[in-house]
């Protein structure tokens, strides 16, 4: 498939979100890696360089060690020098225009809500990104 070589990484605290993305993006022949928190999403991005991230803003795995949110994820990688220029799209449920707008200040690339979309249509959005469309709540209106 022409996807096997696009890697992508998803910043996901709730298991069984991150099983079912998995599950649709291998499926499509992604390299698709899910952590549960922040921190491993950061450790991860460095060590693996992705081609996309999908971070969920609101991280609250305290028992898998988590002390971050997903909007410290794209700070911390953006300002990183070795990670700033991998796409970032934030993928939450938090759909109100403060947190739409700090994501992008931070430098999210896009913004997905979590509620508004099946798995199928995120990979669909994903491949969007992949052939260079701009996809992503501030692109949508």
């Amino acid at each position: 498939m022409v996807n096997v070589n696009k890697k992508i990484i998803m910043v996901e605290d709730e298991d069984t979100l991150r099983e079912m993305y998995k599950i649709k993006f291998d499926s499509a022949g992604y390299n698709f890696i899910g952590v549960a928190t922040g921190e491993d999403g950061i450790t991860l991005a460095e060590k693996e360089k992705p081609d996309l991230m999908l971070i969920d803003l609101m991280l609250e795995n305290k028992l898998g060690g988590g002390k971050i949110d997903g909007f410290d994820v794209i700070k911390k990688l953006k300002n990183n020098q070795k990670t700033k220029d991998i796409p970032m799209y934030a993928l939450t449920n938090l759909n109100q225009e403060i947190d739409i707008n700090q994501a992008f200040e931070l430098g999210a690339n896009g913004y997905f809500v979590k509620s508004d979309l099946t798995p199928k249509e995120l990979l669909g959005n994903v491949e969007k990104i992949f052939n260079g469309e701009k996809v992503g709540l501030k692109y949508d209106a």
